[in-house]
């Protein structure tokens, strides 16, 4: 059943816009992640109407869904500002860790949730859960509506798409792109397939000469090659060290100790001895660890090749996959913690560890999102390549500063030969601050004239790395409401607003457009 908390459902009634039939808006934000929050939060402090559509229950995405940190440590400090450092800075003062350390500042979950909620709240902004895009009404350039399953249908005059797939822009016609471009695409020294490890001494076959779970089919396609599989997902959960609140990890249903061949050789190989060299476990006020796919693990929490059909998948495809994701972490952990291969002394480690009684407790203590670190990216007016975010990073039409480093995990793995395997796709350059350019949130203007797109924005693969934050996202989409209210009250096309114009208005509201 459909959810609207009781606040939204009053404000809805009062001012005439009912729960059943069309809805009329100025402004609807699909997507209750961070930057769709930013989103309608800075549409409303603009003084035009605006809702938001979520697909799950809980808003927040990641930032509510495992992910308890601002990248503080990858990002230069002055180019945060706007929404994003007002809920960091909150958030982490409501934890209990300090706002103003120069590392990276931390804050829980569900406290995160609730900060959100008070954010949206605070703008009487109506949010409605369970909404999944069915389809959208066009009239020419122009998104009329978008129509939700069971029936909804929500009418305004400027849309942002701020969800992690890049639905309503896909839905609208809008060009995109998934996967990664070889290197010659954009002229991207690292772009495309990338070998930057060496193989591991492990047979990725088992006794019977099949593969391994884990490793993909067929050759290692070629270095600086194109790829269609995109940057890697996982699970990204809380473990407590705390008795008191912990739910234990027993061994999960359909357990399949298979699944951890890879890491079994491993063990036996020496090449791994230690359960950080499998886990990122990042230090959490109230004795927690955040749970992290480990970026220089030979085997970590993600799973090589099962994120390439997320992006076009259907909303049952998705939940099947996000079932494999979490079924897999959970068998890892009971592995970790139980398999005589293991050493005893990883086992013990591991032991410690329980779930977060006092997480997601309506969803047996699992987040509720998956980590998708990228699936459709836009192709719009202008498209950030790695020239960009490294020499050229000056922008005339400059929207935000970003900041991040060129950041992937491995992405795929295949066997070299019978006894080595190898994983691909990881890179790593420390960032600069480059200019993000108006053009990369807006759709060419031919195919859609009143969409913005602040997550799925417009990049390459290897640009996206430095991008796809969720400060970031939440900077692009505070931004993008500004530029749903001009484009409303102008009566243009979003990419024909004046950029000088929202510039001065992104300062004024606290996003810094240079360093002072």
């Amino acid at each position: 059943m459909r959810k609207i908390c009781l606040t939204c459902c009053l404000l809805l009634l009062t001012s005439g816009h009912l729960i059943s039939g069309a809805k009329n808006y100025d402004v609807v934000v699909y997507g209750g992640t961070p930057g769709g929050i930013a989103s309608a939060i800075s549409a409303a402090r603009e003084g035009v109407s605006v809702i938001l559509l979520e697909q799950t229950n809980h808003v927040g995405g990641l930032s509510t869904s495992g992910l308890n940190r601002d990248e503080g440590n990858h990002m230069i400090r002055w180019t945060l500002g706007g929404l994003s450092e007002q809920f960091i800075r909150e958030a982490a003062r409501r934890s209990g860790t300090d706002p103003n350390t120069e590392r990276a500042r931390m804050w829980v979950s569900r406290i995160a949730e609730e900060l959100f909620l008070e954010m949206l709240e605070e703008r009487n902004i109506p949010i409605v859960y369970e909404q999944r895009i069915e389809g959208v009404d066009m009239d020419g350039p122009k998104i009329k509506a978008l129509n939700t399953r069971g029936g909804n249908s929500y009418r305004a005059k400027v849309f942002i798409d701020a969800t992690y797939e890049g639905d309503l822009m896909a839905a609208a016609g809008v060009s995109y792109t998934v996967g990664r471009e070889s290197r010659d695409t954009y002229n991207e020294s690292m772009a495309g397939v990338r070998y930057m490890d060496e193989k591991i001494k492990v047979s990725p076959y088992d006794e019977n000469g099949e593969l391994l779970p884990g490793i993909m089919p067929g050759k290692p396609p070629e270095e600086f090659s194109a790829s269609p599989v995109p940057l890697c997902y996982n699970v990204r959960l809380n473990l407590s060290l705390d008795p008191d609140n912990q739910v234990p990890i027993d061994k999960p249903e359909g357990y399949d100790p298979r699944q951890y061949e890879l890491l079994a050789g491993s063990f036996q190989s020496g090449e791994i001895d230690n359960i950080k060299q499998i886990l990122a476990l990042y230090w959490m006020p109230d004795d927690k660890r955040e749970c992290n796919n480990r970026q220089y693990s030979i085997v970590s929490l993600s799973m090589p090749g099962e994120q390439t059909p997320w992006a076009e998948a259907s909303f049952e495809e998705r939940e099947a996959i996000h079932k494999k994701y979490r079924d897999y972490t959970h068998g890892l952990l009971w592995f970790l913690k139980s398999d005589s291969r293991v050493p005893a002394a990883m086992r013990a480690d591991m032991a410690q560890y329980g779930f977060c009684e006092d997480e997601w407790q309506d969803n047996d203590h699992w987040p509720w999102y998956l980590y998708i670190r990228a699936a459709r990216r836009m192709q719009g007016d202008y498209i950030l390549t790695q020239t960009d975010v490294t020499e050229k990073t000056d922008k005339e039409d400059v929207i935000h500063v970003g900041s991040h480093y060129i950041d992937a995990h491995h992405v795929t793995r295949y066997a070299v030969d019978q006894d080595h395997y190898i994983n691909e796709g990881r890179i790593w350059q420390e960032g600069v601050p480059f200019d993000i350019p108006y053009g990369v949130i807006t759709p060419k203007s031919h195919e859609c004239e009143n969409l913005l797109v602040p997550v799925c924005a417009s990049a390459s693969a290897v640009a996206f790395c430095a991008i796809r934050l969720e400060p970031t996202w939440m900077h692009l989409g505070e931004v993008s409401g500004i530029a749903a209210a001009m484009s409303m009250r102008n009566n243009s096309s979003v990419r024909n607003i004046n950029v000088a114009d929202l510039q001065k208005r992104i300062e004024a509201v606290g996003i810094p457009l240079q360093e002072k």
